[in-house]
């Protein structure tokens, strides 16, 4: 799972051809921290078709601004630059993997 700068997410979330799922996060939100491990495991399963990154909202605040981001973890899915949707706190890696099917059509 990728680390998002500024400049990385520009470069995988504005311009990749692939699917991008982004979780915004901070070291400081418990529940963050809770679901971090089922999204480790949703890179594993989609490794190849889907990227999976973090932003961490502390250290890059302008993209959760430009994104809307008012509650963390918030996981938007991007595509060629392009905000697919966003899923506010999931709840488990079921819900993610159904987030992701869903709103590609897989």
């Amino acid at each position: 799972m990728k680390e998002f700068n500024l400049e990385l997410f520009n470069k995988y979330a504005l311009e990749s051809e692939q699917p991008v799922l982004v979780d915004f996060w901070a070291p400081w939100c418990g529940y963050c921290r809770r679901i971090a491990p089922a999204l480790e495991k949703v890179a594993e399963q989609y490794e190849g078709s889907l990227v999976v990154a973090k932003v961490n909202i502390d250290e890059v605040p302008e993209l959760a601004r430009q994104g809307g981001i008012e509650v963390i973890p918030t996981l938007v899915l991007f595509q060629k630059g392009k905000t697919l949707g966003k899923i506010v706190g999931p709840g488990s890696k079921g819900e993610i993997v159904q987030f992701i099917q869903q709103t590609l059509g897989w």
